[in-house]
């Protein structure tokens, strides 16, 4: 009895921590874990389903840190809900004295017309993205309108996303220095990036 039971034990504790690896890259690589940065979306619905509607040159620093070194393999997020189609650029910052350094751009083209129907769009990029643990990420836009649903500050729950006007697209190209001063805002952005973590 006292064998079975033992057994019963062992038993479980393997399934419970099998239940912890998101995925193995095969026999003797190392176990990948991947997990969602950013705004919590389970059951959340934005109270600006449209986007921005006026920030033109606009950048928004979502402060949820890298929990460490590893891979940004793509995004989701929350589709607006407008017509018209839009762009933003995503960008990876690393903390340095005063503000961040841009580490990595990369322009997001957003087809309303297509997403339109869905809730959520995945956008998987050809090519990771490398980032280092304490890095956060933003988005910037060009234009007026904004591709992402968001609670403003009065309605925010996390309100860790903050804005800064006045950038130029040459402002936020890799290597451009971004001072944190400026910074307004308590907002929750509908966006989550994809990070892999590799376990040695």
């Amino acid at each position: 009895m006292k064998n079975y039971i033992g057994f019963v034990i062992v038993f479980l504790a393997i399934s419970l921590s099998c239940n912890q690896i998101t995925g193995v890259s095969g026999a003797g690589a190392p176990q990948k874990t991947k997990f969602l940065i950013g705004f919590n979306l389970t059951d959340q619905t934005a109270v600006y389903t449209g986007g921005d509607d006026s920030a033109p040159k606009h950048l928004f620093v979502h402060k949820y840190p890298m929990p460490a070194d590893g891979n940004i393999s793509g995004l989701i997020l929350q589709n607006d809900k407008d017509m018209q189609a839009e762009d933003f650029s995503l960008l990876i910052l690393r903390p340095i004295q005063g503000g961040w350094k841009v580490s990595h751009r990369m322009d997001i083209h957003e087809n309303d017309a297509f997403s339109i129907t869905a809730e959520t769009s995945t956008i998987m990029f050809e090519k990771a993205l490398p980032v280092e643990k304490g890095d956060v990420f933003a988005h910037w836009q060009l234009a007026d309108t904004g591709a992402i649903p968001f609670n403003s500050e009065g309605t925010s729950i996390e309100g860790l996303s903050a804005g800064k006007f006045g950038l130029s697209s040459k402002d936020v190209e890799e290597g451009q220095i971004i001072s944190n001063d400026g910074l307004s805002g308590s907002r929750d952005y509908f966006i989550n990036l994809i990070f892999e973590s590799s376990d040695d």
